[in-house]
């Protein structure tokens, strides 16, 4: 029986939240910083930052302290705080690795396109055993304009040889859908700890419950 043929070239993949369980750390060691610096507690704010990069970030908690504990030694030990969970391993999200491995079996190229700076989101993906299946991880840092922009996925599936348009996307954040959907990309959202909101449901672009099973539905892998 000859090979079913699907209408996708590329995939290009969001990583924390979505290929790693970091999201949840990271909100973790927020809500633990705000407790040692004794503010009130404020989970809603980490909840904004996901997806962001790091500008967006700082953005955010600069406003959320507003006058009542200084920025710099505040976000240092949130840093701290999940440096030190990730330094004991970071689980891979549901579905990856089956993916992944049919992706690479079907012979379509992969990129990452994390809000996470580079050298971070190398590491990190070398120490998951995942960089190997990856062509080309694009940072938050090498874009002029991070995610809602649609700037990093436009230059993840250049780095493929391949237009948006011939991708499907894999997110799992707000700002990181909005940013898929305006490149042009086929957007699969694969929501982590924060659901989607109504509005960006209003997009009409596929929510799965994993990986896996949302490259099925929309047509980037026939099995």
């Amino acid at each position: 029986m000859p090979e079913k043929r699907t209408p996708f070239r590329g995939a290009l993949f969001d990583m924390d939240g979505l290929l790693l369980d970091s999201e949840r750390a990271c909100v973790i060691a927020f809500n633990e910083t705000v407790k040692r610096f004794a503010l009130p507690p404020m989970p809603e704010v980490a909840l904004a930052c996901i997806g962001l990069r790091a500008d967006g970030v700082q953005a955010q908690i600069k406003a959320a302290l507003a006058g009542r504990a200084e920025f710099e030694p505040f976000y240092q030990a949130w840093g701290q705080r999940i440096e030190a969970s990730f330094a004991q391993g970071i689980p891979l999200k549901l579905g990856v690795l089956d993916l992944l491995e049919t992706l690479k079996a079907q012979g379509k190229p992969c990129a990452v396109a994390t809000s996470t700076h580079t050298p971070s989101a190398e590491a990190h993906l070398q120490k998951a055993g995942l960089r190997g299946y990856f062509k080309a991880v694009i940072g938050g840092e090498q874009v002029l304009r991070g995610k809602p922009a649609p700037d990093i996925y436009v230059v993840a599936a250049k780095a493929l040889g391949l237009r948006p348009a011939d991708c499907i996307a894999f997110e799992d954040s707000d700002p990181g859908t909005l940013a898929a959907i305006a490149s042009g990309a086929t957007v699969v959202q694969v929501p982590d700890v924060k659901p989607p909101s109504p509005d960006l449901l209003a997009n009409g672009h596929l929510i799965a419950d994993d990986l896996f099973s949302g490259a099925i539905t929309i047509g980037l892998i026939a099995i």
